[in-house]
Formats: structure tokens, C-alpha cells, sequence
């Protein structure tokens, strides 16, 4: 990873990157809902929902511009 990278802001807002933030509040979100903070878990899911729809337009809008 690139040292511009790494500060706030510096990742680009791509489908991939998005894919990458998903698969982590995934894992925190099962991690919660075993130890049983079912408050946790709901606010991961919210969360979850907003960035799957992000995706969900950002992969559309990258593979158009393939075309």
C-alpha cells in the first residue's frame, strides 16, 4: 500500500475497496452475533446495507465504462 494511501481520504472510493470494507464489517458482524451483542450486530447490518447498495452502484458504473 502506497504511503498516500494510508491517511484519511486516501484510498480510492472504488467497487473493490467497497468489497474490501464489506468483508470486514461481515466478519465483525458475525464476531458480534456470537458473543451475543445484538446491539452491535444490528448497527454492523445498517451499516452493512448502505455500503452494499454503494457496491451494487459503483460495480454498475465501473463495468459500464468497460463497454
Amino acid at each position: 500500500m502506497k504511503s498516500e494511501e494510508c491517511k484519511p481520504g486516501g484510498l480510492a472510493v472504488k467497487a473493490v475497496n467497497i468489497l474490501r470494507l464489506l468483508s470486514e464489517l461481515e466478519g465483525s458482524s458475525q464476531l458480534c452475533k456470537y458473543m451475543g451483542f445484538e446491539d452491535d450486530e444490528s448497527t454492523l447490518n445498517d451499516i452493512k446495507k448502505r455500503y452494499y447498495k454503494m457496491y451494487f452502484r459503483l460495480k454498475k458504473q465501473e463495468d459500464s465504462m468497460l463497454d
